[in-house]
Parts: C-alpha cells; structure tokens; sequence
C-alpha cells in the first residue's frame, strides 16, 4: 500500500512557508523527514521499522523558477529501496503545474509520501530517494533518507529449504525448548520455506504435505489436500511462512512421535522433506 499527495502552502492556501530570500537560492528541498505518522512529529533518526510497518515522509520544496504568467512547473519522484536498491514498492510520481498569485510570493509546495514495508523484508539500511526537477529552470535536486529495517533472519539458500521449525502451544507463541505436550493439547508449529524459483512478476508456488507417524512408523494421520501458496508481488518474496496445528485426543497413547514434511517447488521442481520429532507425556 502506497500513497502521495501534495499539500499547498501560502498566504492563501495555508502554512509552511519560507522566506522569499531562501528561493532565490535555486531549487533545493527542505525539511525531509520520516514521520511517526501522516501529518506526525519528525521520527527519532534511531528508530528502527518492522515488516509490514508504514513508512511517512513529507518534504518542501523552494527555490523554483516562475515564468513571466507566474506560473511553476515542478515534477517529483520517490523511489522506496531495500538495501540492495531493490525497489520494494513502485516508484511514485508527481507534477505541480500551477499560476501563483501575487499573495503566494512565499509559496512552497509541501509533498507526503506513504509506503508499507513488505510483510517478507530482510533486515538492512533502507532509503527514499527523492527527486525534484524544475522544467522551467531545467534543474534537478535529488536526496536520500535511510532508515533502518529489522526483518526475520531467515538464511538464504540456493535450493529448496526448510528453516525455522518450531514447536509451540499457541499461534505465534514462543518456541518450545523441548518438544513435549500433553494428551488434549493442541500442537503448534511454524516454518519457512526458501530456496524457491520464482516465475514472472515474482510468481512463488510452493505446496507442502504433512504426515504424523508413531515410534514404530505406523502412519497416523496424513493432510487431506497439499497446503498451497501461489501468489505475484511486486517485491521478490525471499521465503513463505507456514503454520499449522494438530489436536492431540485425550485417547492418544504417550510416547515419541514424527512429522514428516515434504515440500515441493512447482516452478523449479524441487523437493525437500524434513522430519521433526514431538513427545506426548
């Protein structure tokens, strides 16, 4: 999710407005931040953003040119990249093409930007890149806002992989040390998977089948239908979550049991299985 928009300052159309002495010299952005939220305070420069978090920015621009009708002709880009300067949303694109009166001598244009952080992004240096161009005057102002992303440490891998397998009692809670439960719990595990191909538009498809065995091999249960992620982004996915959970009767016999999980590739064709062990006490 991604927006612009711009917001215009003066005597007549509102504030935020520099002294006309500072446009004159030359085209020059002002007052770039990162923002706690739209229309926020300035963010701390430590802050540190999640997956999946909004990021605000807002900045000025002066020191345009006006022709002899009072007319200004700005254009502007915003380029959010990761920290390979990989584009992790599109590229946004604006114009300002107006007539000032005489009351908006001090005018200056005001843009806001928003983009969200890719629910998948790696942990990195960040940045926007913004870029300011006045057709009249043909110049161009550029510059960059880093911040800092902490994304899940899921390692790459050049085949398909599996990483991150955990047990636990609840959806999304902590990770069991020791994988034990009780007669009537219900068990809980996530993984990643990645070493995937992808397709065009960054098209992942990745199935997985799970089967649960006892200490003697027997087959206790086996999932009806492949769970199945298929899906295009805009930005590479570098690995698919998965969650799933299994009720554990009350009549299940104590002892050592297996899943087994094989995980498939459908575009590289590729298979890798992998086998975590579980005890009902």
């Amino acid at each position: 999710m991604l927006r612009a928009s711009l917001v215009l300052c003066g005597s007549l159309l509102g504030a935020l407005c520099a002294p006309a002495a500072e446009q004159k010299k030359g085209l020059t952005i002002l007052n770039a931040a990162l923002l706690e939220a739209e229309d926020g305070f300035a963010a701390s420069p430590d802050t540190v953003y999640q997956p999946g978090e909004t990021i605000y920015l807002s900045f000025n621009i002066q020191g345009y040119a006006v022709d002899r009708n009072n007319r200004v002709k700005l254009g502007y880009t915003i380029d959010a990249l990761d920290f390979k300067g990989i584009p992790f949303v599109e590229q946004q694109a604006g114009k300002i093409d107006t007539e000032l009166s005489a009351q908006d001598a001090r005018w200056s244009p005001r843009v806001r930007f928003s983009a969200t952080l890719p629910a998948f992004s790696d942990s990195g240096k960040y940045r926007l890149v913004i870029g300011v161009t006045d057709e009249l005057a043909r110049t161009q102002v550029s510059q960059e806002i880093p911040f800092q992303v902490r994304g899940r440490n899921v390692e790459p891998s050049p085949k398909l992989v599996v990483r991150n397998f955990r047990f636990s009692l609840q959806e999304d809670g902590d990770p069991l040390v020791v994988a034990a439960y009780r007669r009537g719990d219900t068990l809980w595990a996530s993984f990643d998977i990645t070493g995937y191909q992808t397709g065009e538009k960054n098209l992942v498809w990745v199935e997985y089948d799970l089967s649960v065995f006892d200490a003697d091999g027997k087959l206790l249960y086996q999932q009806p239908q492949p769970a199945e992620d298929k899906a295009t982004s805009f930005y590479p996915r570098r690995y698919v979550h998965a969650v799933f959970s299994l009720n554990l009767e009350s009549g299940i016999q104590p002892g050592e049991y297996t899943i087994v999980i094989v995980v498939r590739d459908r575009l590289g064709n590729q298979t890798h299985e992998t086998r975590q062990k579980f005890s009902i006490e």
